[in-house]
């Protein structure tokens, strides 16, 4: 048996890594838990394998005094608890063509960081569905934004053409009722120096809004995060297609 080396994971990776995951619905309103996750991560990063400390978490992190005792207030713990629940969530759903997996062993609030090999995007048939992907819109006055909103347009259709089934519309003219079943939207702001990319998918028929997802990526690698953002969308469009699946045969 050949032995599969995994690829050497950079701190551009975990850092993509991080935004995803930040930026999903399970941590995305949890200011507690971003902190969490980011402070450890830039302790496990700087540290290698130095044991981040219970006492060091509640100072750093959830803002406890110099007279702080793990042992009468359990705060790390109770949140540690919930950090690893919600990535078991993330992981089981948004997350779950992931590549790149952070995990918080139980006992410890120091992060590893698991390479996943990826067995390509398992992607099930849509049963000739229709999506037409809506370029992004640009909220800021940068043209680089423009183009990076260009860019990920591309990525989006480069992904979702390869479900099968699936007919992806390059929709240039806006929005067109009846051309597809869903369109798929977003725009990018400026958010004190960084990019905050909203993606909206619409169902046509109803005109109502499926989902919203908002992604703040890194942007030191524009092509790494343009293909990040579009993975995690995909995957998100895919337990739309599960979820219309189970409901047409419900019906």
């Amino acid at each position: 048996m050949t032995e599969c080396i995994a690829p050497v994971i950079s701190e551009n990776d975990i850092a993509l890594q991080i935004d995803r995951i930040l930026a999903s619905r399970w941590f995305s309103r949890s200011e507690r838990l971003c902190r969490f996750v980011r402070f450890s991560t830039t302790h496990a990063l700087s540290h290698g394998a130095d044991r981040l400390k219970e006492y060091l978490v509640g100072v750093e992190v959830f803002d406890r005094g110099p007279s702080y005792d793990p042992r009468i207030d359990p705060i790390v713990r109770v949140e540690a608890r919930r950090l690893r629940a919600k990535l078991r969530a993330y992981y089981s759903s948004t997350g779950r063509d992931d590549q790149l997996r952070i995990e918080f062993p139980k006992g410890t609030y120091s992060p590893v960081f698991r390479f996943r090999r990826s067995q390509g995007i398992k992607l099930k048939s849509a049963t000739n569905a229709a999506i037409a992907v809506l370029p992004f819109e640009n909220l800021t006055t940068s043209a680089p934004n423009e183009s990076f909103g260009g860019g990920l347009t591309e990525e989006l259709i480069h992904h979702l053409a390869q479900v099968p089934g699936l007919q992806v519309v390059a929709d240039r003219g806006g929005p067109r009722r009846g051309a597809a079943k869903w369109n798929l939207r977003g725009s990018i702001r400026d958010a004190h120096g960084s990019l905050r990319i909203i993606v909206q998918l619409i169902e046509n028929s109803s005109g109502s809004y499926i989902w919203s997802e908002t992604y703040q990526p890194a942007v030191a690698d524009i092509l790494s995060a343009q293909e990040s953002i579009a993975g995690a969308i995909v995957a998100r469009f895919q337990s739309t297609l599960e979820l219309s699946r189970i409901a047409t045969k419900a019906s």
